[in-house]
């Protein structure tokens, strides 16, 4: 996830703990995204007392394997694992509800039984693309804008505005888009991290014109292609546990299931569970 609004930035430097955090107004959330603790019991309790005042319900921490047992103690608790996310080392994706509500999904039993189902068909690549598959610039911000505007009700980042668009891009995401007769009627992006090389896949879109032929696989690989070109080894994504389609697309394409974090973004009018997939090392 990518934080590129200033005046929702957090940070905090002292003697106990450093650490970067977003205020994630739509989905509720305190994203931590970069952080060095001293004290673990402090560090926990400054975020759930910066959470608390915000009125979010979830606090969410991409940990170390190091610090997971310290954080676990400070009353954190997993939900997904990715392995390669911190140049290499695993990342532990820590929890602390806020609300009892948060923690508590009543459609889990079925999106459970949805992954078991995914889970059982074969790992195979996608077919010949019979559309134009390229790296989107700037240029092609206005059209990106519409179609997520078309897809998305709501989303966690306003990727339906052309200057946030604008923005990831001077920032390094890589958007990567489906051309068909001239139209883009796909998309997704891959927000890069290059201290750490893991890249999260995010952002697919298909135009509903277009469903049902196979441009999230396409778009997936080629987008990956580009990254490992570009030195990226990790690769992750958070899809949406209700959509059987994209959660298929990351296993036929050989990612693991890492986990599934719950009432995680708010998108399409409501809270979502969040499956965690991550490809690590590249192949």
């Amino acid at each position: 996830m990518l934080f590129t609004n200033q005046d929702n930035l957090v940070q905090e430097d002292c003697a106990e703990y450093i650490f970067r955090a977003q205020n994630d107004y739509t989905s509720g959330r305190l994203w931590v995204f970069e952080y060095r603790v001293r004290d673990y019991a402090a560090f926990a309790d400054r975020l759930e007392q910066h959470a608390r005042a915000k009125g979010f319900g979830k606090i969410i921490i991409p940990t170390r394997e190091a610090d997971a047992a310290e954080m676990a103690a400070a009353g954190f608790v997993s939900e997904g694992r990715a392995e390669g996310f911190f140049r290499g080392e695993t990342a532990y994706f820590l929890m602390r509800y806020l609300r009892p509500e948060r923690c508590k999904s009543r459609l889990l039993k079925k999106e459970l039984e949805t992954l078991a189902e995914i889970l059982c068909r074969p790992q195979t690549a996608p077919p010949a693309a019979d559309f134009e598959l390229r790296t989107a610039g700037t240029k092609d911000i206005p059209e990106l804008a519409v179609l997520f505007s078309t897809v998305f009700r709501s989303y966690p980042t306003p990727i339906d505005d052309p200057e946030y668009l604008a923005l990831t891009m001077r920032l390094g995401t890589i958007y990567q888009v489906a051309v068909k007769n001239g139209r883009i009627v796909g998309a997704a992006a891959a927000e890069v991290n290059p201290a750490q090389q893991h890249a999260e896949m995010t952002d697919f879109a298909t135009h509903p014109d277009f469903r049902g032929r196979g441009l999230a696989s396409h778009l997936l690989a080629a987008i990956k292609q580009v990254c490992t070109a570009r030195g990226y080894r990790c690769f992750w994504s958070l899809s949406r546990a209700g959509s059987f389609g994209m959660n298929l697309v990351f296993h036929r394409l050989g990612y693991r299931h890492g986990g599934i974090l719950l009432n995680n973004a708010h998108i399409g009018g409501r809270f979502e569970d969040l499956h965690l997939w991550v490809k690590y090392p590249a192949e």
